[in-house]
């Protein structure tokens, strides 16, 4: 393997953890819609946005295919990097912030998987 992959698997860990956070609630809602039952609007927008880790595979594929883990990341838009970034967080290789931009991580957390993660 020509990419070093304790970058790449820190971010594979952060989009596995957050799949399993996510996944009952997403299993639900989907139970739901097989069911023919209807959602609310704000439940919507969350499988389609926030569920949706497309764009979070494809940036893992794109840095797996890349013949260097650094070269990769330089060659992502900033949409990319924000992945990576987001991914990393996830995982919990990134330092956790401190102050209003912890709470706000933390507000944004507990929108993405109704679930209290900060105290």
């Amino acid at each position: 393997m020509s990419i070093a992959s304790k970058p790449l698997d820190i971010l594979k860990k952060g989009l596995s953890k957050f799949k399993t956070t996510t996944k009952a609630r997403k299993d639900e809602l989907n139970a739901k819609l097989a069911r023919k039952e209807t959602i609310s609007s704000f439940d919507e927008q969350w499988l389609d946005s926030v569920a949706n880790t497309v764009d979070e595979q494809r940036v893992l594929d794109a840095l797996e295919a890349a013949s260097d883990y650094e070269r990769g990341v330089g060659r992502l838009d900033e949409n990319g990097k924000a992945i990576v970034r987001k991914l990393r967080e996830w995982a919990g290789d990134l330092a956790k912030v401190a102050g209003n931009k912890r709470k706000r991580m933390c507000f944004v957390w507990t929108l993405y998987t109704r679930e209290k993660a900060c105290n």
